[in-house]
């Protein structure tokens, strides 16, 4: 709570009554103490008028006056659906295209390639193979040459024969 002195509260009761024209004693006082100056200053800043009557319902009613004097904004319903509309038909254009390019350039990562099927031959019929030992057999019927593998089937097709 602020102490004020008895100078003081008479000060501000004769700046309420009128700060205009003060008795000698308070002008005086009020041009030697700041607070009751700044008092007196604020006082006289105060309007004395009172806020203008307002009709019942005024306010009740200002938004609707006020949103009825802006501008119109533009409907965004049929908007909307052009917008979803052209997005997904760019998507399926996108997909399907790069769907359809890729099919037709598509090659096999891996090209099969069908190995001549083997000639199966017992190792009895064969006193004199090409082949050297501890070798497998299979894989050394590849190595031969065109001339090499004709010969021996030439061999194989005339000790069938004789038998």
């Amino acid at each position: 709570m602020i102490h004020r002195s008895q100078a003081c509260l008479e000060a501000l009761a004769a700046i309420e009554a009128d700060p205009l024209s003060l008795p000698g004693a308070v002008e005086a006082h009020v041009a030697g103490c700041e607070a009751c100056a700044e008092a007196r200053v604020a006082w006289l800043a105060m309007e004395d008028t009172s806020l203008p009557p307002v009709p019942a319902g005024y306010f009740d009613h200002l938004p609707a006056r006020v949103l009825r004097k802006l501008p119109a904004r533009p409907s965004v319903r049929y908007r909307l659906p052009l917008i979803w509309s052209l997005a997904a038909g760019f998507l399926l254009a996108v997909g399907g295209g790069g769907f359809w390019l890729g099919r037709a350039n598509r090659q096999p990562l891996v090209e099969a390639t069908l190995a001549p099927a083997p000639v199966e031959t017992p190792a009895a019929a064969l006193p004199e193979t090409p082949f050297l030992e501890g070798d497998d057999e299979m894989s050394q019927l590849r190595k031969l040459s065109p001339e090499e593998a004709k010969a021996l089937l030439d061999r194989l097709d005339t000790k069938e024969t004789k038998r």
